[in-house]
């Protein structure tokens, strides 16, 4: 059975909770990722923002860099364990409504877990068979 260390991926884009929006924005665009943990001065996950999180704040009109991302992320972090199945990631994201979780192993950030990697193992396993 596979286990979310399997298709997370590993390198983990974190950005601190005092960035600004605009640069959130050119974070993602350069990276080509949809979501990233929130950090405070010390590296603690504080929350999460992601790309729906982004499109919301467009929509007010505000100047995006001077708006600080903690006001727009979501101070609540799904989160999983490396060794979790990804049968019980993927429910974990269903109850919760959730499109990212965080992997971690005890206070650390050890990879990120996305609905597209779920689609890629999709994609894989079709081809495999």
């Amino acid at each position: 059975m596979k286990a979310v260390r399997d298709i997370m991926t590993k390198t983990v884009q974190t950005v601190h909770y005092d960035t600004s929006v605009g640069h959130l924005e050119d974070i993602f665009a350069a990276q080509n990722i949809s979501g990233a943990p929130l950090v405070d001065d010390q590296d603690k996950i504080v929350g999460i923002v992601t790309k729906s999180d982004i499109s919301r704040f467009d929509s007010t009109g505000d100047d995006p860099f001077f708006v600080k991302v903690h006001s727009i992320a979501s101070p609540k972090v799904a989160t999983v364990q490396p060794a979790t199945s990804i049968a019980d990631a993927g429910q974990k994201m269903l109850d919760e409504h959730v499109h990212h979780l965080v992997v971690i192993e005890g206070e650390a950030i050890v990879g990120i877990l996305s609905a597209f990697d779920f689609v890629k193992l999709a994609v894989t396993q079709s081809r495999e068979n």
